[in-house]
């Protein structure tokens, strides 16, 4: 009986065992993720339950044995689980969900190196799709303002296609750009500012940056998202090129399924936001001119004149003055229309995205406009379960019609500011024509009505990328990358039909044509490969490499002296002094990098990178670079006794790295470049703006350390982050001047040092979160301080500006102060007047900058000069709000920054004229007569506060859902940007800046000030 006993045990055995073979199965499948719909790595696949699990390899698929009853469920760090019912299914295709504002959320750094954002060290701040484009922004730069903790994002002219300036942490460069490196989807773009339409703008040695910048070209519907890495070790993978910080965009890709269309419209309407003061008094000072009458000066005095520092002024007046408003003759409302359609879908091998867009924006100043059109393709295809491939397409052409924007007195703002307001700027004679105006002045309706200058851009970005996967773990990213536009500018000034114009004005017309062809290639590698360890331990290894050319011709002619009836270039009859202009710049960059993440436990990382980068714009002695980094990450909240604490999230991180900026000069600024002319009737050579080379240059080479934390509270319904940086930026290229003994008046030298170190706090509060209703709030501040550290000697001029502004180097100064001429004052910081009742000019000890007094109490000896205003922000600070309820949504952000001066030439020249605040006082008698003259060459008198807090965007609106079969979806949208400012400024916009793009260049002379913009639109999805 035993033995039977014994026998039959191993046949149940085998019988049970045939029975749970026969129930279980294989189930297998991929998991990817909704946003991009790229495979994901490293999910945990675990039968609900148990204790049984698999994990997702390196391409995102999985297999495991399981029953027909049994639950899967799919998790991973940075998105939301899943479960799913096996059933009788033997295949699935998973589609995470990726969780937003905590630790795990998961961050791209790279074509598709995708890490979460617990394992860096440094700050990186992520804009989603959503957040960009509530207020109908119409490119790129204007949709992240005020959405970037430590970022200063500034739009520089209110002209439609007016250029924007994106600071990451405060100047970095000073002949070099401070803008930061913009990537999308693989491709390097180039983000340059070059001046086709304003060529008769005087630079000198400006750093004057005037024009379009090319992130107007990007249409902010095609962008999915956006991160930006701010610190100098978050930059490995791009090197040199990320010295000050990296824009990355990612735009939008095809999905899997069933075809899904968007179309969406828009309406826009701009306005002027904010009038200046007008004179409308009903008098007139008598002079024998009418222009710039405060500062007229009598050839003798008489009985009826006073005389004010050297200026015999006419204290009589005239009245009914006849007055008028020239703001209503050269602003306007203009009218916008954005209109965007895509399509997207595709199935598990090949999927698809195209867009087209067509964006007409009006500007304020009448007869000027922008406009772009764009197309847009992506493909991905999955050749087999190791390789694939993405190819984009993206064109644009954008066009524009403009008026001079500044910096000369004869753009639309500066004709108006220089014309004493007594004339009627509509007056014609018997054939039509307009009539003069102030002596020797445009009219400035012959700016806005006779002024033909446009733009043309055409521009082609392109990439292709491969995605190797030859065994688990290893995974080989190509792509190249292809940035190529043409951009060409005209301009026509014909002959004005009264005399009398200032000669320099072009009084016999004017014609110019520019164009500028770039080529810009980048050929990057990335490999990666993980190394599972154990449980405990995993190692992440980075190798690759990057290669960037760069070409570009630009050819310019200007000339003058018209002939009738010909608008073309070949109108004129003399070349204006320096044209032709032609020029061409060719450089390469490339370099390599090696990097390892070491993870613990999945809460400490350490990352060590080293770059090697070369640029040709530098001697080879010099040319190749050496950057180190390092940073750590360390997930406090993981540990055991953080688990029954309130903060749900806590990490702590550290980075330090090195870069440098091997772009900071053009490619042939370290040689000694010649012109041509003539001497004596022959040829002959002259130093080109009689600069010497310096072949020893050395790039700028930047140290920085970032400390910081990020937490979650109450299941990271609060989210507060924080950050220090400190760098160091050292081999200063700056312009230093040369005694002309030398042959040269001027050269390039690494002589400088300067620092940059600030904080960065950014926190957002859940206030609501419930189905169906929802309110989030949110602020961001950030501080930089600058400092040149170090200087041969105390002070550079800097900047030789149209508008005079006195821009300055200055050793253990922020960069860029003003370094001018200053008011005399009491030891109580009062006026010291004259004896006549006039502020005046302080004056002293040259030498040794200290003023000095006479017997009498007031100045004497030399006129003295100080530091008089800093365009730097003491702090730049964005705060807001979203709600929503059911299907309404609402949205506001305000943002602005603190501490800025700028030199305001504008306001100045208004009082000069006699359109001006301070003209009506001296009318009036509120003020003395001569008080302007007294005041109008201290420079300190120019320097006014710039600081403003703005109500950037406002939006509002309602989701009806389902219309019917085929309408899944209509949205209603109401906003507006640029409502509202609070400052002080007495000119037009305190954001706005004449210098441009340019890295220290901050001052106002006749720029258009950014309209208040509304708009509705309506977006259709089906």
């Amino acid at each position: 009986m035993k033995m039977k006993k014994t026998k039959l045990i191993p046949f149940l055995m085998l019988l049970f065992v045939q029975f749970a073979l026969a129930q279980n199965k294989t189930v297998s499948g991929i998991v990817k993720s909704k946003t991009d719909g790229l495979p994901l790595p490293g999910v945990s696949v675990i039968i609900k339950g148990t204790t049984k699990s698999s994990v997702t390899d390196f391409d995102g698929s999985f297999s495991i044995s399981a029953s027909e009853k049994d639950v899967l469920t799919f998790s991973s760090v940075g998105f939301t689980s899943q479960s799913v019912n096996v059933g009788d299914k033997n295949s699935f295709n998973i589609v995470l969900v990726e969780e937003v504002r905590t630790l795990n959320e998961v961050v791209v750094l790279g074509s598709t190196v995708r890490v979460t954002r617990k394992e860096l060290g440094n700050a990186v701040t992520t804009i989603k799709s959503e957040g960009l484009n509530k207020a109908k922004p119409v490119d790129l730069s204007s949709a992240i303002q005020g959405k970037i903790a430590g970022a200063q994002v500034s739009q520089n002219s209110g002209d439609p296609a007016g250029g924007f300036t994106i600071k990451l942490r405060g100047t970095s460069s000073i002949l070099g750009s401070s803008d930061p490196l913009y990537v999308i989807d693989g491709v390097v773009l180039n983000n340059a500012t070059t001046n086709v339409t304003n060529l008769n703008v005087s630079k000198g040695n400006s750093n004057l940056q005037i024009g379009q910048n090319r992130s107007s070209d990007i249409n902010p519907n095609d962008v999915e998202s956006i991160e930006i890495l701010s610190g100098g070790a978050a930059a490995a993978i791009y090197g040199s090129r990320a010295a000050n910080g990296v824009v990355l965009i990612s735009t939008k890709k095809g999905k899997s399924g069933e075809p899904t269309f968007n179309f969406s419209t828009s309406v826009t309407s701009n306005s002027l936001r904010k009038k200046v003061y007008v004179n409308m008094s009903d008098k007139q000072f008598v002079n024998s001119s009418a222009a710039l009458f405060p500062i007229q000066n009598q050839t003798t005095p008489t009985s009826t004149t006073v005389s004010v520092a050297g200026r015999n002024l006419e204290t009589r007046t005239i009245s009914g003055i006849q007055r008028y408003d020239y703001q209503d003759d050269i602003f306007t409302t203009g009218i916008g229309n954005d209109t965007y359609f895509s399509m997207r879908g595709g199935d598990d091998k090949t999927k698809y995205f195209t867009s087209v867009g067509y964006l007409k924006n009006e500007g304020i100043i009448k007869n000027t406009d922008f406009t772009r059109i764009g197309a847009k393709l992506r493909l991905q295809h999955e050749f087999n379960d190791k390789l694939s491939a993405s190819v984009g397409l993206n064109y644009i052409n954008s066009s524009s019609n403009e008026k001079p924007d500044g910096n000369v007195f004869w753009s639309p703002i500066n004709s108006v500011t220089i014309t004493n307001n007594i004339y009627d700027l509509n007056k014609r004679d018997s054939n039509g024509n307009l009539m003069a105006v102030d002596p020797v002045r445009v009219n400035p309706l012959s700016v806005i009505e006779t002024f033909n200058i446009t733009q043309k851009t055409d521009r082609m970005i392109a990439d292709l990328q491969l995605n190797y996967k030859p065994f688990k773990n290893f995974n080989a990213d190509f792509i190249f990358g292809l940035d190529n536009y043409n951009q060409r500018g005209n301009v026509f000034i014909p002959r004005y039909p009264y005399a009398g114009v200032n000669t320099a004005y072009f009084n016999d017309g004017y014609v110019s044509e520019a164009t500028n062809r770039v080529v810009q290639l980048n050929n990057d590698l990335n490999l990666r490969y993980v190394w599972d360890i154990n449980s405990n331990l995993k190692l992440t290894s980075y190798a690759g490499y990057n290669i960037q050319t760069y070409r570009d011709n630009l050819f310019a002619l200007e000339g003058r002296d018209l002939k009738p009836f010909v608008e073309t270039i070949n109108a004129f009859n003399t070349l204006v002094p320096g044209s032709p202009l032609a020029s061409k710049a060719s450089y390469n960059l490339w370099g390599f990098y090696l990097q390892e993440t070491i993870a613990f436990k999945n809460k400490l990382f350490v990352t060590v990178a080293a770059r090697n980068d070369a640029s040709t714009i530098f001697a080879k002695a010099n040319r190749s670079q050496f950057f180190p980094k390092v940073s750590a990450s360390y997930v406090l909240s993981d540990e055991k006794f953080m688990k029954d604490s309130f903060v749900s999230s806590a990490r702590l991180r550290a980075s330090w790295g090195e870069s440098g900026s091997l772009t900071a000069i053009t490619p042939y600024a370290r040689f000694t470049n010649y012109a041509s002319g003539t001497l004596i009737g022959n040829s002959a050579f002259t130093l080109e703006g009689l600069k010497q080379g310096n072949l020893d240059l050395k790039p700028e080479r930047s140290s920085t350390y970032e400390v910081g934390a990020d937490f979650g509270f109450l299941k990271d319904r609060i989210n507060l982050s924080f950050n220090y940086y400190n760098a160091d930026i050292k081999d200063l290229l700056l312009p230093v001047q040369l005694a002309p003994s030398s042959g040269a008046t001027n050269t390039i030298q690494n002589v400088g040092l300067m620092n940059n170190k600030g904080i960065e706090i950014g926190l957002r509060y859940d206030v609501i979160k419930k189905e169906g209703l929802n309110l989030d709030v949110f602020v961001n501040y950030s501080r930089n301080r600058n400092k040149v550290t170090d200087l041969p000697q105390q002070r550079f001029q800097l900047d030789n500006n149209p508008a005079g502004a006195p821009v300055f180097a200055e050793k253990d100064q922020p960069i860029g102060i003003y370094y001018g001429t200053y008011f005399a004052r009491n030891a109580d910081g009062s006026l010291l007047l004259t004896p006549a009742g006039y502020p005046q000019t302080e004056r002293g000890d040259a030498a040794t900058g200290t003023p000095s007094r006479d017997a009498n109490g007031q100045p004497t000896g030399s006129v003295l000069s100080k530091k008089i205003g800093d365009p730097n922000p003491d702090y730049i600070i964005a705060f807001g709000a979203n709600f929503n309820y059911k299907k309404f949504g609402m949205s506001v952000l305000f943002d602005g920054v603190q501490g800025v001066d700028v030199f305001d030439a504008d306001y100045r020249t208004r009082q000069g004229v006699g359109n001006g605040e301070l003209v009506a006082k001296e009318l009036n008698g509120e003020l003395p007569r001569g008080y302007i003259w007294s005041i109008y060459n201290i420079e300190e008198f120019r320097v006014v506060d710039g600081s403003y807090l703005k109500l950037r965007e406002v939006s509002m609106s309602y989701d009806f859902g389902k219309l019917n079969s085929f309408f899944t979806n209509m949205t209603v949208t109401a906003s507006g940007r640029n409502l509202y400012s609070w400052d002080k400024f007495p000119s037009f916009d305190p954001e706005t800046n004449s210098g441009g793009q340019s890295s220290v260049a901050k001052y106002n002379f006749g720029t258009v000030p950014i309209p208040r913009t509304y708009s509705l639109a309506v977006k259709f999805q089906f």
